[in-house]
């Protein structure tokens, strides 16, 4: 069901879809990832939570205000967890990680728990995604070449094997994931840049949270993620075996069963 959830401090109107009845938890996707792809997850996560899958601006049903920057992102995330009674969780999964961090880091009054799966923060120097990699995207869009913006995206970003890609593009999904997606992939990319992974700014994360690493992720993947889990001050690591970075949609049973087993154990 969809639901409008608030407005941002910019007027962008942000929805999401609801599934459940139970305890509150807003879930945060990362690049090119649609809120109905995360259906095998909710509907295993929405006996005992009810879900809300939050559009990010410039997708689904919410709306897209510019010029972009991380932090509108940040304050749509702030409007969602203010428009929701009692307190509730959050989950955010690669730059949707990034942003949960960043919105956990204010401290929201109501924002109890705190799941995060492989946020893409990189340390070293051959991990990192290149500085102008926004403002070549850009470029790409403003040229009319949204499937190219997409295929660098998929190349530097998160470094997705050229033969993957080159099957994606072979795909009958490939023309409706550039329609859908292809102007926000500037936006996940400067969602990037915007975070080096600050232990001061970590630490103000006083809540419980839960790091999901794939035990099948790449190096750097994995190595980011645990140097943000050790900065946390109630951190704990969670290892989803076989998996890379997308077990929600890959194996939805085991993602859900870590996240329900994690809430649980943390509930008041």
């Amino acid at each position: 069901m969809a639901e409008l959830l608030g407005r941002s401090l910019d007027g962008t109107a942000i929805s999401s879809e609801t599934y459940g009845d139970g305890r509150p938890l807003v879930i945060v996707s990362g690049a090119l990832f649609a809120g109905e792809r995360w259906l095998p997850t909710v509907q295993l996560l929405a006996p005992e939570r009810k879900p809300y899958v939050v559009d990010r601006r410039g997708r689904g049903k919410s709306g897209n205000t510019l010029p972009y920057a991380p932090e509108r992102e940040v304050e749509d995330l702030l409007a969602v967890l203010a428009g929701i009674e009692g307190p509730v969780d959050l989950l955010g999964h690669s730059s949707g990680a990034i942003l949960a961090l960043q919105t956990a880091a204010r401290a929201p009054a109501n924002l109890e728990r705190l799941v995060v799966y492989e946020p893409p923060v990189f340390f070293n120097d051959a991990d990192r995604i290149a500085p102008d990699l926004p403002e070549r995207l850009d470029a790409l869009l403003a040229a009319g070449q949204g499937a190219a913006a997409v295929e660098t995206f998929l190349l530097e970003g998160p470094r997705i094997p050229e033969a993957d890609v080159r099957g994606m593009q072979a795909s009958s999904f490939w023309p409706q994931l550039v329609a859908a997606f292809g102007h926000t992939v500037p936006y996940d990319s400067r969602v990037h840049r915007s975070f080096p992974g600050d232990a001061a700014e970590l630490a103000n994360i006083k809540i419980p949270t839960l790091m999901l690493i794939g035990g099948a992720s790449p190096e750097r993947m994995v190595m980011g993620a645990r140097t943000i889990a050790a900065r946390l001050p109630h951190a704990e690591i969670v290892e989803l075996p076989e998996q890379q970075h997308m077990a929600h949609a890959t194996a939805a049973p085991l993602f859900a069963a870590a996240v329900n087993r994690f809430l649980a154990s943390r509930e008041r």
